[in-house]
């Protein structure tokens, strides 16, 4: 770990000693720097326009080094980079003693763009196999698809599966704006108490349209989004008799929030916080009705005595006026919410979280870091019941390995202890919980 700060550190000084060379220079001379042209390397898949569009500094501009900083860190945060570092060049051609231009180079790694998993989920007594493609980055654009196969097992006989597809088309035509399609698929078993057993069929087709509130379409800063999610339900009995108590929906979405969270080598620091609001009403042809509202708050800490460790929090409180589609708006108990607890433990129309996890690398690795975390949250059947029922408590510890070469994987393996249930579950996942 040592080697990895004292090479990270004498990198930045590098650089920092030739912005300060350089700025000296002119300021003993009496010239003002100018950047004369900026220039990307290693970029064999990454179109230039991604790039630029993340600069805060342009050719022709004063140099100032907190300014390229920024732009550098801003190329960092979109992930698609293992590393990314810069230096500059000095023309020693010019004659003219009043100016100094210089060259702005920044030097890329890229990742790996295109990837087929194995899909192994473990949750509790729950395994779920399957095949998963990421592919990142599509035509050097900063495009997005995701697809999953995934086999969830068999109950009473019926085999339980789910198909996902979702594509993300961000900057459409250079502006602000961006895309997102969204298709599931999923067959499985309900325990319904009236009518026992019964296998649900859903199908789920959502497209949005976001835009972020900058004149470059960084992404970073305030957003805002709307879509529309059409939901449809079929319902059968074990022996394959269709039901007459399917539904359907048609979802009206708005989002707003910010985003101002940064991308390090091994961890994250900054914010984001947000507002969701989704509307199904009988006007629109649904027949599931209700008004659901999601506040949220994550953020990233970072120590300066200790860069690669995180303290990271995560508040959700949602409510909901209704059900969603006949079942409760809210559930608990997973690995990507209230460790410790079987799948779905907890349901209700109202629910609160609140996740703590404090992270550290291993002394030999970095990119190995143990995490300590505790989890508090509960569902209620309405927003008043939160006084009265106190949080459910998860607890425990785990490990975290950050693939740098991959875009956003980190293998988790957590082992949580539910306090209320007096019961551990293991958990395994690619992903950052939040």
């Amino acid at each position: 770990m040592e080697r990895c700060c004292i090479k990270a550190c004498m990198a930045k000084s590098k650089n920092i000693f030739w912005l300060i060379c350089f700025v000296c220079y002119s300021s003993t001379a009496g010239a003002v720097t100018h950047i004369r042209s900026i220039s990307f390397a290693g970029n064999e898949v990454t179109q230039e326009s991604v790039l630029r569009r993340q600069m805060y500094i342009s050719e022709g501009d004063v140099l100032d080094i907190n300014t390229v900083e920024k732009s550098v860190q801003a190329i960092r945060d979109l992930a698609l980079f293992k590393t990314v570092t810069y230096y500059l060049t000095e023309d020693y051609s010019q004659t003219d003693k009043d100016e100094q231009l210089v060259d702005l180079v920044i030097q890329l790694k890229e990742k790996i763009y295109l990837l087929v998993l194995p899909r192994i989920r473990q949750d509790g007594d729950d395994t779920h196999l399957g095949v998963q493609l990421h592919w990142d980055n599509m035509y050097g654009l900063d495009h997005q698809m995701r697809f999953l196969v995934e086999n969830r097992g068999t109950t009473e006989g019926v085999a339980e599966n789910r198909q996902r597809i979702k594509y993300v088309y961000p900057n459409v035509n250079g502006s602000s704006y961006e895309l997102a399609f969204k298709l599931i698929n999923m067959k499985e078993v309900d325990d319904n108490e009236a009518s026992g057993s019964i296998v649900r069929q859903d199908q789920n087709f959502s497209v949005g349209v976001s835009k972020w509130l900058n004149e470059q379409g960084r992404k970073f800063g305030w957003f805002i989004g709307t879509g529309l999610n059409f939901r449809l339900r079929d319902n059968e009995d074990i022996a394959g008799t269709p039901l007459d108590t399917g539904l359907e929906a048609l979802i009206f979405e708005l989002r707003y929030g910010y985003n101002k969270v940064h991308t390090y080598d091994y961890n994250r620091g900054g914010r984001e916080f947000g507002y969701s609001l989704d509307v199904s009403d009988h006007v629109l042809g649904s027949d599931s009705e209700f008004f659901k509202h999601v506040l949220y708050y994550r953020s990233y800490y970072r120590f300066e005595s200790r860069p690669h460790d995180n303290l990271n929090v995560q508040t959700i409180l949602g409510h909901s006026t209704d059900d969603v589609m006949g079942d409760a708006a809210f559930t608990l108990g997973s690995s990507d919410d209230l460790r410790g607890y079987r799948n779905d433990r907890f349901e209700g129309n109202t629910v609160l979280l609140v996740n703590i996890e404090y992270l550290m690398p291993s002394d030999w690795k970095p990119a190995f870091r143990y995490v300590y975390f505790i989890d508090f949250g509960n569902t209620y059947d309405d927003i008043h019941d939160m006084a009265h029922e106190p949080l459910k408590t998860g607890l425990g510890a785990g490990f975290r390995w950050k693939i740098r070469k991959l875009v956003k994987v980190d293998l988790r393996a957590d082992l949580g202890y539910g306090v209320d249930d007096e019961d551990f579950r293991f958990t395994f996942g690619l992903r950052h919980m939040f």
